[in-house]
């Protein structure tokens, strides 16, 4: 996964910010019921990516994961104004569902095999985004809802109740279990978010700053 030159923690950076771009999305998508079609697709489309030869293969660019590297740095260098419950409670869910997916390897192989299928459905069929984020919000419900900690996604009740919104929260929950499966494989873990937070501030930064206007 050190593909494109990258160092151990910038690679690392990259799929923690694909954690915190889910959670982010996931509590814009709760109070304000919209998100950032492109940050969307950026987190969706990792669920598709089986082959990936470099971390930001993954992702498919930087920029895509600029809302995650951006929330990154502002939340664990302490400089944002938002309250930070939310995205914290989600972050820490995802990174425990991550572990319990590694340990189940019968369920973390199904759980591909099942994206595969609904890839090659999405091709055959000419499925339209909606259809497939609906396809993987069943996924998510016959899979990983099963698991604990259930996740209880908080917001505004209008919101969290529209079908669409519903199915995106969950795909962008199994896309942050997906990134969260990959920062463990990277070397990440949760003594590494605490010691290590700085580090992961300055790189995201740095990869901020390489984005093109």
């Amino acid at each position: 996964m050190n593909a494109l030159g990258m160092s151990s923690l910038e690679n690392q950076t990259l799929a923690l910010a694909g954690i915190f771009q889910s959670a982010a999305l996931i509590e814009q998508l709760a109070y304000q019921g919209e998100l950032s079609q492109a940050a969307f697709d950026c987190s969706f489309d990792t669920l598709f990516t089986f082959e990936a030869e470099s971390t930001l293969e993954v992702f498919g660019d930087i920029s895509g994961l600029s809302r995650g590297l951006k929330v990154l740095s502002e939340h664990l260098d302490g400089s944002s104004q938002a309250s930070a419950k939310n995205l914290v409670y989600y972050i820490m869910s995802m990174l425990k569902l991550s572990s319990r997916l590694m340990r189940d390897s019968q369920l973390a192989e199904n759980l591909q095999n099942d994206l595969q299928k609904i890839e090659v459905q999405s091709v055959d069929f000419e499925m339209g985004r909606a259809s497939v984020v609906s396809k993987v919000d069943g996924l998510y419900q016959d899979t990983i809802s099963n698991l604990q900690p259930r996740i209880i996604v908080r917001g505004e009740h209008n919101h969290l109740t529209n079908p669409g919104n519903a199915a995106k929260v969950r795909a962008l929950l199994l896309a942050g279990i997906r990134a969260a499966v990959l920062w463990h494989q990277l070397g990440g873990s949760k003594w590494k978010l605490v010691f290590s937070r700085k580090k992961y501030v300055e790189k995201a930064k740095q990869l901020l700053a390489g984005i093109s206007p």
